[in-house]
C-alpha cells in the first residue's frame, strides 16, 4: 500500500501539461495554387479547341478566399470543348480529404461543365459532376465555392486527379486552392474551415487536470471552461487558440497561433417568408393586401449587401436585410433577392405568379420544395395515420397560423393517397375549430361532411376532395385555427389515407390526432385526448380555401361638432394597448369629451 501511495504522490507532483487538438485538424501534404508558370507546369493539359487552360484571375480573384494567392487555373469557354487538366500521381495517405475551389456562373453550365475523376492504373472514377452539383445545390453564382471529397477509398494508392471540361459555350471556369489533407493531431496541423462552420476541440493535456480555461480568438464563444468545447467562427481570418489547464496547484498554458484558418464563403440567396404569409399548393406564398409585411433574409454564407426587387408593393426595391412592404392590390406578383459579399453573389428569384396578394387561395403547411415528398404513413396491420386505423385515433387535425386580417373559409380541400371505402355511406366530417388554452382543438366554428364513397383520388393527377361549408366560416384577424377531419370508417374493406409530409426530429410539426380512452377491457370510450405528433413531425395535405377580407381604408372617425376627442388608445391584433400606433393593423379607440368612444380599424 505504501508503494501505491508513493506512486500517486509522485504522479501528482509531476504537474500538468497543456495540449489540445480538434476533430477538424489536418496537415496538407499536397497543394496546388497555379500561382506561377513553374507550378502550373507540374500538371498536364489537353486542349481540343482554341480555348486552353492558363494562369489568370477571374473577375473575383481567389485572394478573397486566400490572401496569398496570385493567380488561378482558368479555362475560357469555347465551342466543341474537351479540355483536360490532370495532376501528377499522388500517393493517398489514410484519413485524407481532397479540397479545392471553383469560380463560375451557373447560367450556362447546362452547355458546358467539368467533371472531376480519380484515375488509378488507367481506370477513371467520377468524383464530382459540376452540372449535377449545381442542379442539386440550386447554384447560380458567380462565387468561389469549396468542394470536398473523402478519399478513404484511395488510401495507399497512387491517384491522378483529372478535370474534364466538355461542351460548347458553357461557362468560364477558375479553379484554385487544390489541396490533399490528412487528419492529424500533431503540432504542424491546422484547422481549415469556411465562415460559419464549427470546430470540435479536444483536450489532450496530461496530468490530473481539474480545470480548463480556453480562449478562442475570433470564435463564438470567445472562451470556455468545458473540457471539449465546440466553437463557431463567423469571420474570415487566422486565429489563435489558447488553453490553460490546472490541477489545483500547478498551471500551464499552451497557445497555437494561426491554428484556425477561416475562409470567406460566397452567400446563397434565399427568401424567407414574412409572418402572416401562408404556404399554398399553387403559389409560393399567399399574403393579404394593405398590411405591412416583413420579408426575411434567410440566405446563408454571411452576405453583406442585399437588393430586393418587389412587384405590386408600395416600394419597388430595398437594400435592407429585412424590408417591410405592403401589397397594394389583389394580384399575383414576382420577387427577387440578390445578396453578395467579398467572395461572390447569388440570386433567389420567383416568377410573377409566385406570390398571390389578396383574394382567395388554398393554404397548407407544406413548402414548395416538400411537394415531391408527399406520402402516406402506413402502420402495417394497424392501418393508416390520418385515415383508417385500429389504434383508437378518431380525428386528425392540421394547425394553421392566425391571419393578419379578417378571413373566411369556404371549403377545405383534402388530398388523399388511398380512398378504398367498403363503408361507402359513412360520413367523414370536416370541422374548423379554434385553438384552446392548451393549444389543442377547442370550439367548433363550422362543419360539413362527405360520404366515404365520394372521396376523390386519381393516381395520375392531383385531385382533391372538397369539403364545402354551407356558409363561409369567419376567421377573425389574429385567430389561430384547426382543420379537423374524421373519424374514418375502419371495417375490413375500408382503407383510406390522407397524404402528408413527414419531417425529422425537432422539425416543424402541424399535425395532431385525437386518441379515444379505453375501459378495463380495452374497449374504446367516447372520451379521449388530443396530441400533437411531435414524435413523428408532419403536416397533413389538408388545405382550407381561405379568403382575406379586404381591410377598410378608413381613418380615425371625426368627432361631432358638439364634442371633442380627448385621447385615443391603440390596440394591436393580440390586444396589447399603447398610446402610440403599432406597425400594421390597429384598433383605435377614441375617447370624447361626452364620455363616448368609437373604435376604428386602421393600417399604419
Amino acid at each position: 500500500m505504501l508503494s501505491v501511495a508513493v506512486a500517486a504522490l509522485s504522479a501528482w507532483g509531476q504537474g500538468v501539461t497543456a495540449s489540445f487538438s480538434a476533430d477538424e485538424a489536418s496537415v496538407p501534404y499536397y497543394q496546388m495554387g497555379w500561382d506561377d508558370a513553374d507550378e502550373f507546369a507540374t500538371w498536364t493539359y489537353q486542349s481540343t479547341s482554341s480555348s486552353t487552360w492558363r494562369i489568370g484571375n477571374p473577375s473575383q480573384s481567389f485572394q478573397s478566399v486566400d490572401a496569398s494567392s496570385s493567380a488561378s487555373m482558368i479555362l475560357d469557354y469555347s465551342s466543341g470543348q474537351n479540355e483536360v487538366a490532370t495532376s501528377p500521381a499522388i500517393e493517398i495517405r489514410p484519413n485524407s480529404t481532397l479540397e479545392f475551389y471553383c469560380y463560375a456562373s451557373g447560367i450556362y453550365l447546362v452547355y458546358g461543365a467539368w467533371k472531376l475523376y480519380a484515375v488509378v492504373d488507367g481506370v477513371s472514377t467520377l468524383l464530382i459532376d459540376q452540372f449535377m452539383w449545381a442542379q442539386d445545390a440550386g447554384y447560380d453564382g458567380p462565387s468561389w465555392e469549396r468542394f470536398t471529397v473523402d478519399l478513404a477509398n484511395y488510401a495507399g494508392k497512387q491517384v491522378q486527379f483529372s478535370f474534364v471540361y466538355e461542351g460548347s459555350y458553357g461557362e468560364d471556369e477558375a479553379i484554385d486552392g487544390f489541396k490533399i489533407l490528412q487528419a492529424n493531431d500533431g503540432d504542424d496541423a491546422v484547422i481549415d474551415i469556411n465562415v460559419g462552420e464549427s470546430v470540435h476541440f479536444k483536450d489532450m493535456s496530461t496530468g490530473n487536470v481539474t480545470s480548463w480555461d480556453w480562449t478562442f480568438e475570433g470564435g463564438e464563444p470567445a472562451s470556455s471552461t468545458e473540457q471539449n468545447p465546440v466553437v463557431t467562427y463567423n469571420s474570415a481570418g487566422s486565429y489563435a487558440v489558447t488553453l490553460t489547464v490546472s490541477d489545483g496547484t500547478a498551471t500551464e498554458t499552451k497557445t497555437r497561433d494561426a491554428y484556425v484558418v477561416v475562409h470567406a464563403e460566397a452567400p446563397v440567396a434565399h427568401v424567407g417568408m414574412p409572418d402572416g404569409a401562408y404556404l399554398s399548393p399553387w403559389v409560393m406564398m399567399f399574403v393579404p393586401t394593405d398590411v405591412p409585411l416583413t420579408f426575411k433574409d434567410a440566405s446563408t454564407g454571411f452576405p453583406t449587401s442585399w437588393l430586393w426587387t418587389f412587384d405590386g408593393t408600395d416600394i419597388a426595391t430595398s437594400t435592407l436585410q429585412n424590408p417591410i412592404v405592403t401589397y397594394l392590390q389583389e394580384g399575383t406578383y414576382g420577387l427577387k433577392l440578390e445578396v453578395a459579399n467579398d467572395v461572390g453573389s447569388s440570386v433567389d428569384e420567383y416568377v410573377n405568379t409566385a406570390i398571390q396578394a389578396g383574394g382567395e387561395q388554398e393554404v397548407w403547411n407544406i413548402a414548395p420544395e416538400e411537394n415531391g415528398d408527399l406520402m402516406m404513413m402506413e402502420m402495417g396491420w394497424y392501418g393508416n395515420y390520418a385515415g383508417t386505423n385500429w389504434l383508437g385515433m378518431g380525428e386528425f387535425a392540421e394547425h394553421f397560423d392566425a391571419p393578419l386580417t379578417d378571413a373566411q373559409i369556404s371549403k377545405v380541400n383534402v388530398y388523399f393517397g388511398k380512398t378504398t371505402a367498403g363503408s361507402t355511406d359513412a360520413d367523414i366530417e370536416m370541422k374548423i375549430m379554434t385553438v384552446g388554452d392548451d393549444g389543442m382543438p377547442a370550439e367548433v366554428l363550422g362543419s360539413t361532411s362527405v360520404k366515404a364513397g365520394d372521396l376523390a383520388y386519381d393516381p395520375t393527377t392531383i385531385n382533391a376532395t372538397e369539403f364545402v361549408f354551407d356558409e363561409p366560416i369567419d376567421i377573425p384577424a389574429g385567430t389561430e385555427f384547426f382543420a379537423v377531419i374524421g373519424p374514418f370508417p375502419n371495417d375490413n374493406a375500408d382503407d383510406i389515407a390522407i397524404l402528408l409530409c413527414r419531417r425529422g426530429a425537432g422539425e416543424k410539426c402541424t399535425g395532431y390526432h385525437f386518441v379515444y380512452d379505453e375501459d378495463a377491457n380495452y374497449n374504446y370510450l367516447e372520451t379521449g385526448s388530443w396530441y400533437q405528433n411531435v414524435d413523428d413531425p408532419l403536416s397533413l395535405a389538408v388545405a382550407p380555401m381561405l379568403r382575406f377580407v379586404p381591410v377598410p381604408q378608413t381613418g380615425i372617425a371625426q368627432p361631432e361638432a358638439d364634442k371633442q376627442a380627448i385621447g385615443c388608445t391603440y390596440y394591436n391584433l393580440t390586444g396589447v394597448a399603447s398610446s402610440e400606433p403599432f406597425d400594421g393593423v390597429n384598433i383605435v379607440v377614441t375617447r370624447y369629451s361626452d364620455d363616448t368612444t368609437t373604435a376604428t380599424k386602421v393600417i399604419r
